[in-house]
């Protein structure tokens, strides 16, 4: 390992500053293929740094201390988008890379779908109306993945968990009115030599110009994160439900059994 490698495991080299749901997946897969160790989302062995950050009882640098002790020099989506302020503090040499949708109506109907998913998996354990038998909120990492969350749209003046779970009861477009906040609080923050706005179909050329790094011979990776979180949901929902089948049918077998000993000789 050379000096400059072990120098960029100990640093963020690139900030990914778009929201969720601007191609984030694609950017992270593109990073790692320039030779990046691309962080994408707080790993469940992470969750409790950004559980406390979000409790207030942690820091932003203690949560973002995680990824860069696990050797990521790569951060991008939610929520270390979140917390760019934080990460240029620590990493002032950083580049930035603003991923961008093509209009703020397609980001906020991304972003609808990203949200369906979080509802199936934060929805509460219930046996009765709306009845849920998940066990999913049972998990720690999964509780610290929930209050992680709050701290996702608090930069923009937004209550914590606002962005996340309070847009339903928010009038039409104002999904739309954060993101372009977001974009423009960026645009604000970063200086212009140190930020690429960037839309994932522009491809390799202006990632890799703005890096300095050589185009590669493979095409620019294009992740369909809706149809991944869809068949995510599904999945969720199969987990919540499928338990109990099987919970019948060990209800049904240890009837018998207990009947069968306590049955009286004939």
């Amino acid at each position: 390992m050379t000096e400059e490698d072990r120098d960029d495991s100990c640093r963020i080299r690139v900030i990914g500053a778009g929201l969720g749901r601007t191609g984030t997946k694609s950017l992270a897969a593109a990073l790692d293929m320039l030779g990046y160790r691309t962080y994408h989302f707080p790993l469940p062995e992470h969750s409790a740094a950004w559980a406390a950050y979000a409790k207030g009882t942690g820091s932003a640098q203690d949560a973002i201390g995680t990824a860069v002790a696990a050797g990521y020099n790569a951060t991008c989506d939610q929520p270390m988008a979140d917390a760019l302020q934080e990460q240029l503090e620590m990493f002032p040499d950083a580049k930035v890379v603003l991923t961008v949708r093509d209009s703020p109506e397609k980001w906020a109907a991304s972003w609808k779908i990203l949200m369906e998913f979080i509802r199936v998996q934060e929805q509460p354990f219930s046996l009765w109306r709306p009845f849920y038998p998940t066990f999913i909120q049972w998990i720690p990492f999964m509780q610290n993945w929930k209050r992680m969350r709050d701290i996702m749209g608090v930069h923009l003046g937004l209550l914590p968990g606002q962005l996340i779970r309070g847009h339903v009861s928010e009038p039409a477009g104002w999904l739309e009115k954060q993101y372009d906040a977001h974009n423009k609080t960026v645009r604000k923050v970063v200086p212009k030599e140190k930020l690429l706005v960037f839309n994932v179909k522009e491809g390799w050329a202006p990632l890799c110009k703005f890096l300095g790094k050589e185009l590669p011979e493979e095409p620019f990776p294009n992740v369909n994160e809706s149809k991944e979180l869809r068949r995510a949901t599904t999945i969720m929902k199969v987990v919540s439900y499928g338990w109990l089948p099987f919970l019948g049918s060990m209800g049904y077998i240890s009837t018998i059994a207990i009947k069968s000993i306590f049955r009286k000789p004939k």
